[in-house]
């Protein structure tokens, strides 16, 4: 898994992932090889809910030049060197008017950075190229020789990874991460690796309880065409979703609440957080960044959509975020957790209480010594009290604060001698929070 994540990043991620181009073609078509999944198609220009789907962009070549024929910036070097979207150009141009057309850095003067917001502006046409600033001090000629061969039109698609994975019940939880960012990794192309890695493992599960979907496509515009692409009959079946950034960039994992804050899926990625992700915080809904969520869990829809990401690191938007940043380790913690979230999903039920009064604990070989273990013992107390056949596993360690694991362990237990009578709640339906 973990040289299939790092193969995947290595082959992709200096394509020129723009929303509708060539390159994020070729990666919607390895996902596709991969998960044997759908492909959505939205053309170029269309309406989705306020939205247009971006113009298509094929870049052949672009870079500047001293007028002797020197290059000084050339995109086949780095796809961040061209501003996204840039319009055909070809001339001499003054070193005062090409200062209008340049981006970079003073305060991370080595790095190339990444000037992206004409790709979320439909009617912009303009040209640029984005540099180090140390290399920008070195532009002493009066005048320069700009080339760019580009295409800007509606001729293209917009391509969105589908995978629908339905078990037995058709109530869905959906993941979602950007294809988008050329020259960059973490943001976005490692998340993808990820969600692929977490759908190859839920292909080979069997008898799920519930259904999972995952949807890759480009950052905003795969959501508006989702929403807009498939029948409402689907789109009232997503129950809840996770958006995934900036894993394996290094900085410690946090996760964002969903709008509503209290849905299943924000307790089950705080139960697990809390007890198993070391040094992960919580934040508020779009508290650290902004993603597809901002669509799925927005007005008209508010599917809770909470996010696990990695808190934003140095590299943010700029060539450093590659391949030489990259914690393999860090994204196999992250299916790993995922799973484990799933795995509650799948798991939790409502024990039904088979007793009354206290459970004589030492009989069953449950007891746990309160002075060797005062919390544990606790917690044991606290749990019986809280089966009444209307609590699940998981509501009961959301009330009293620790870990699903230690719910379930006990009522497996309590199963196993009678004293408990398992329901699988359908706790989707039940999902706090939902519209």
């Amino acid at each position: 898994m973990k040289e299939f994540m790092y193969n995947f990043i290595k082959n992709h991620y200096m394509l020129n992932r723009t929303p509708v181009s060539e390159d994020s073609d070729k990666v919607i078509d390895s996902i596709k090889r991969t998960l044997g999944c759908n492909v959505i198609e939205v053309a170029s220009g269309t309406e989705c809910l306020t939205w247009f789907i971006p113009k298509y962009w094929k870049v052949r070549s672009a870079y500047f030049a001293r007028l002797d024929g020197r290059k000084i910036i050339d995109y086949h070097n780095s796809p961040l060197h061209l501003w996204l979207h840039s319009i055909p150009f070809q001339g001499e141009i003054s070193r005062e008017d090409l200062e209008g057309h340049l981006c970079y850095d003073k305060n991370k003067p080595d790095w190339i950075p990444y000037h992206y917001r004409n790709s979320y502006r439909f009617s912009a046409e303009e040209w640029g190229f984005c540099l180090p600033y140390n290399d920008y001090l070195k532009l002493k000629d009066d005048r320069y020789y700009v080339h760019i061969d580009t295409d800007l039109d509606t001729k293209g698609t917009m391509k969105i990874a589908d995978c629908w994975i339905k078990g037995k019940h058709p109530e869905t939880i959906f993941f979602a991460a950007h294809t988008c960012h050329p020259g960059q990794v973490t943001d976005g192309l490692s998340n993808v690796a990820v969600l692929i890695s977490l759908f190859q493992h839920l292909r080979l599960c069997k008898d799920l309880n519930y259904s999972y979907r995952l949807i890759l496509g480009p950052e905003y515009f795969a959501a508006a065409g989702f929403l807009s692409a498939v029948p409402q009959s689907e789109i009232t079946l997503l129950k809840g979703g996770i958006y995934l950034d900036f894993i394996g960039n290094n900085q410690p994992f946090a996760y964002q609440t969903s709008f509503q804050a209290d849905s299943l899926l924000d307790r089950v990625i705080a139960n697990i957080f809390e007890h198993h992700v070391p040094y992960s915080t919580r934040n508020s809904y779009r508290e650290l960044c902004g993603n597809d969520e901002t669509f799925y869990n927005g007005p008209g829809f508010l599917i809770p959509t909470p996010s696990i990401i990695c808190k934003i690191h140095p590299e943010y938007h700029f060539n450093s975020d590659n391949l030489d940043i990259v914690n393999i380790n860090q994204l196999q913690f992250a299916v790993d957790i995922i799973k484990e979230i799933i795995n509650i999903i799948e798991t939790d039920y409502i024990p039904v209480p088979m007793f009354k009064g206290p459970i004589y604990l030492s009989r069953y070989n449950l007891y746990i010594d309160p002075q060797v273990d005062r919390k544990g013992y606790d917690n044991l107390e606290h749990i019986q009290l809280l089966i009444d056949g209307e609590h699940s596993c998981l509501e009961i360690a959301y009330e009293l604060g620790i870990d699903y694991y230690c719910v379930k362990k006990f009522c497996d237990a309590l199963s196993e001698k009678s004293l408990i009578e398992i329901e699988f709640a359908h706790s989707l339906n039940k999902n706090k929070g939902c519209a």
